[in-house]
């Protein structure tokens, strides 16, 4: 049952780290390759279906609020890898977007702004990443990343490095990451017009810590720390302002993002396992967030679980968010994500795995469901299913 414990906690903690070369390291990567041997495939479909409103959009009334209505349909891969000492991830997401987006203001824009105030349209969008982690011994490991992110009226780049060592007997592990993601992307006037392309850099870095406290105990700190520059809204955001027409949502081109997390997995005698999570988040723009969640596992035969999942995410204002602004130029924004809220989530997944012989180890499969939901008027119904095979 400890097994499960891990696995499923492993599952939910992602080790970043900062990753650092040397000659050995250079030696045993230019040395003759071994094969590459795959050792899983997984595949997920995931169904997102959005309501409610925001006075960021026009899709309503002139002063707000319009409508926020999206459907998401997304498919995953995942292709995990084993070349000696390497271990190669690469995870390809395709998503088509229906709804509200800039799909349509490529055409005339005076004639209307779809991606404001029509759901008649789609948008599709498809990203690549590949992560190579390398173990240098039993207690050591680095990796790097690569991703490309591309839709109609966006490209994004991302890079990424880190490390992981373990101490104490291999109860304790140490992380560190840096990530660096560049967007560039169109701009437009709220009326639909485009006038150029604009960018923004977001450069993160990370540190955790893993100890088991017992047997049946694992506890895991992590704290991050993220820096944006430049076009930090996506342009086509308006805002009421008091003169009685929409204007152009205006944000600042610095934004230093602070995040300090805390996880815990419990192993329950009953077969069953429990996690609990805890996130504070605070901002230069004046938010402040708390997240608290659960999830309670329940094994049901030995290959047959089931999860539970309860979250509830507080969240303060930006200190410009606003329903109606001055026409003054000062910063403003109505974007119900930066407004307060609270939001909360409730789900369930049912897993089965189905042991093989030979080749394939065993095939797995899971479905699961979410209802999202929060105190401004934004729903959210997610649905998803996978199938998966090691080998």
């Amino acid at each position: 049952m400890k097994s499960f414990l891990v696995a499923a906690l492993a599952s939910s903690i992602l080790f970043d780290g900062l990753a650092g070369a040397d000659e050995g390291l250079a030696t045993d990567l230019f040395a003759d390759a071994p094969p590459i041997r795959i050792e899983s495939v997984r595949a997920r479909y995931t169904h997102y279906d959005q309501t409610g409103l925001g006075y960021q959009s026009q899709a309503g009334p002139t002063m707000g609020p319009g409508l926020e209505n999206a459907t998401v349909e997304q498919a995953q891969l995942e292709v995990v890898a084993k070349q000696g000492k390497l271990t190669h991830r690469l995870w390809v997401p395709l998503d088509v977007i229906t709804a509200a987006s800039p799909d349509a203001i490529d055409g005339d824009f005076r004639i209307g702004v779809d991606t404001v105030s029509q759901a008649s349209r789609v948008n599709e969008a498809g990203s690549i990443e590949l992560q190579t982690t390398y173990q240098a011994d039993s207690r050591t490991a680095a990796f790097v990343r690569a991703g490309f992110h591309i839709e109609e009226m966006f490209r994004s780049w991302v890079v990424g490095a880190g490390f992981s060592r373990s101490f104490a007997d291999d109860n304790a592990v140490f992380a560190a990451s840096v990530n660096q993601v560049y967007d560039w992307f169109d701009t437009f006037l709220i009326d639909g017009e485009r006038v150029g392309h604009g960018d923004r850099s977001t450069t993160n870095a990370n540190i955790g810590l893993t100890q088991l406290l017992s047997p049946t105990t694992i506890a895991h700190v992590n704290y991050g720390v993220t820096l944006q520059l430049g076009e930090l809204s996506n342009t086509y955001n308006s805002v009421p302002l008091v003169t009685g027409v929409r204007g152009a949502e205006l944000l600042p081109h610095l934004r230093q993002r602070h995040a300090l997390v805390a996880r815990l997995a419990q192993w329950l005698p009953w077969n069953g396992a429990i996690h609990l999570f805890y996130r504070f988040y605070a901002d230069d723009w004046g938010v402040l967030a708390h997240t608290v969640e659960t999830e309670l596992y329940q094994r049901l035969a030995p290959t047959v679980y089931v999860r539970l999942n309860y979250r509830v995410h507080v969240q303060r204002a930006v200190d410009f968010y606003t329903t109606l602004a001055p026409d003054d130029g000062s910063f403003r924004t109505g974007d119900s994500d930066l407004s307060a809220f609270v939001a909360q989530t409730v789900g369930a997944k049912l897993s089965i795995d189905f042991p093989s012989r030979g080749r394939l180890r065993d095939a797995h499969f899971d479905v699961a469901a979410e209802r999202y939901f929060r105190s401004n008027g934004l729903r959210a119904s997610i649905a998803s299913c996978a199938v998966g095979f090691r080998f």
